[in-house]
């Protein structure tokens, strides 16, 4: 019970000990009928004082409490008119106001926290103390795949890994982070792209090799090319022709962006397309959409990406022995080559878009090469991946919006 319901039975029982003295003795004993209610307002005066004194301060103090429990820092207790009181109410008033300002401090670092995170081009996946993801930012969303997701499960706290996305030439490196929150350290990843630095360090190691190659190889065959029998001559010819092919990958050049119409760029290489899957015997559908889909792109680099990723098609079905079909399929921003061959081999996937990596005996890794850093320059996103449900491959590329 609070103490001001105390004050109030004791009010009730001095009032009702005069009303008492009133009735019993105001016929008997007149004199002590005026004494004893001299005394009840004597006393009740008293409790007014002990009122303003102690519980109008009491209760500001307890108004003051519910303000902070409620949360509610905008509300200031107002003086009460006692010196001793009144330092309570500016101490709990300047209290208030330090607590409202580290309050907004604390939002305005919060949302700014909030944005920077939305607007990171890191993947930033949060969990909870048992291991489960409870958010993650877009970027993230944009990395995960099956392979990421299990390396994440592999990772301990504190260690660091490199992935390749499956199927795809991106390279991320992940991260397994903690930070401190009320007393216990809440886990999160840390996922980095590392495609674009990898490929330009690669492509710099591949550019030297091969200059250094191609000039020795060119120059010793240069001399004595025309001394030899025919058959030796040819195997220098071809092993020159090998050598040019891979300088040729070297010297790729800068794509001369422009907007084009995709579904008009891809009809525009049909014929190219249809001589490469008659020679093998395989049927070339074009399901294209009959809207407009802008892009930018280089028209000549394109339709170099689209003869080799057709041309890988063919001999994938030309290996598998079926009924060959290769269908294209463009949607808004995006075109899709899907073929029946005889499709990847998942430990083959994560090697994919590797300089000089190839599965065929007489392979030399440039065709995929080529078409990984087409694309690249062209910020386009790129898949090659064979479904499980459906036993199809299918080369996606995903142009960016313009």
């Amino acid at each position: 019970m609070k103490l001001k319901h105390y004050f109030l039975l004791l009010a009730a029982a001095i009032v009702l000990l005069a009303v008492v003295a009133l009735l019993g003795t105001f016929r008997a004993y007149p004199r002590l009928f005026y004494f004893t209610e001299v005394g009840s307002v004597l006393l009740l005066a008293y409790l007014g004082y002990f009122y303003r004194k102690t519980i109008r301060p009491y209760d500001t103090l307890i108004g003051g409490m519910e303000l902070v429990r409620d949360l509610d820092l905008t509300t200031r207790l107002a003086p009460s008119g006692q010196h001793e009181t009144d330092v309570i109410v500016r101490t709990f008033n300047e209290l208030l106001t330090r607590l409202r300002r580290e309050h907004l401090q604390l939002e305005e670092q919060y949302s700014f926290l909030t944005l920077l995170i939305e607007a990171s081009p890191m993947g930033i996946v949060q969990c909870n103390l048992d291991g489960d993801i409870t958010s993650m930012n877009p970027a993230a969303r944009e990395m995960l795949s099956p392979n990421i997701e299990e390396a994440m499960r592999k990772l301990a706290l504190d260690e660091v890994t490199t992935v390749r996305q499956t199927g795809a030439p991106q390279l991320f490196r992940i991260s397994h982070l903690s930070f401190p929150d009320r007393g216990y350290q809440h886990p999160f990843y840390l996922i980095e792209a590392l495609t674009a630095e990898v490929h330009q360090a690669e492509k710099a190691a591949y550019e030297r090799i091969i200059r250094m190659i191609a000039h020795e190889v060119n120059n010793s065959v240069a001399g004595i090319i025309g001394s030899l029998p025919e058959e030796e001559s040819g195997r220098l010819l071809a092993l020159s022709k090998f050598v040019t092919r891979f300088a040729e990958v070297v010297k790729l050049p800068q794509p001369q962006m422009q907007l084009c119409d995709l579904s008009e760029e891809v009809e525009a290489c049909q014929p190219f397309l249809e001589n490469l899957c008659f020679a093998a015997n395989v049927r070339l559908d074009l399901c294209l959409t009959d809207e407009a889909i802008p892009v930018r792109l280089d028209t000549v680099l394109f339709q170099q990406v689209l003869i080799n990723i057709v041309k890988n098609a063919v001999e994938s079905i030309s290996e598998s022995g079926v009924q060959g079909l290769i269908t294209i399929t463009s949607t808004p921003s995006q075109l899709v080559v899907t073929d029946n061959g005889k499709g990847i081999e998942p430990s083959v996937s994560p090697h994919l878009f590797t300089p000089f990596f190839s599965t065929k005996p007489q392979g030399q890794g440039l065709g995929l090469l080529l078409i990984r850093d087409i694309l690249s320059a062209h910020h386009c996103v790129f898949s090659l991946l064979t479904s499980p449900d459906d036993h199809l491959t299918r080369f996606t590329i995903q142009f960016p919006a313009l």
